[in-house]
């Protein structure tokens, strides 16, 4: 008995991530996803009490994996760009569903998971730059400027983040951009001069 309540659980699962994949949070259809994972819409309703419950049984897992990734993993620490391009890489285009379920999700989900985002990304970047050149906070005042790279990064990145890429364009888009935010670091501030 409990095998199938499991095995019901994770066709109702998989289910919504297609739908909430294909039509957003807003438009996605608890009767779909019932009839998709071939269960009565009653049946959906034992294991999860609304759509949004079902929504957080989804994104949870990655979110928590996101948080896990870029607090213990994501490290510049004695990596080329190069390690840590195939790295990022490498982890999105695990949760690459997860990450457009969440573009398209609710509002307020999406700009909780983009500020928590941001905030690690522009301290992760800050720790890179500062590693890789010393005397940066002696050139750049602007408290926001770690957040600003962070934040330019991760809309651009939802940018090129489509569906409809083969996973082979998709990485090469990633590479570029990650490329373009991060890439010889070194000679970044090199010829700048605070005032």
């Amino acid at each position: 008995m409990q095998y199938l309540k499991k095995e019901i659980r994770e066709r109702i699962l998989a289910a919504a991530v297609e739908e909430f994949k294909e039509q957003g949070y807003a438009d996605a259809s608890i009767r779909n996803i019932a009839s998709n994972a071939e269960i009565s819409l009653g049946n959906i309703y034992r294991y999860y009490v609304n759509k949004e419950a079902l929504y957080f049984a989804v994104v949870n897992p990655f979110m928590e994996s996101v948080r896990q990734f870029v607090t213990n993993d994501f490290s510049f620490e004695e990596k080329s760009m190069k390690e840590i391009s195939e790295m990022l890489i490498t982890f999105i285009m695990q949760y690459n569903d997860e990450l457009l379920i969440i573009r398209k999700g609710n509002s307020v989900h999406y700009d909780k998971f983009v500020s928590y985002i941001i905030e690690v990304i522009a301290q992760k970047i800050k720790e890179m730059v500062q590693s890789i050149f010393p005397e940066i906070d002696d050139k750049i005042r602007n408290p926001d400027f770690y957040t600003a790279i962070a934040e330019g990064f991760l809309t651009s990145f939802f940018k090129i983040l489509h569906n409809d890429d083969t996973p082979e364009v998709l990485e090469r888009k990633l590479r570029e951009l990650i490329t373009f935010y991060f890439g010889h670091m070194k000679d970044r501030f090199r010829h700048f001069d605070a005032e």
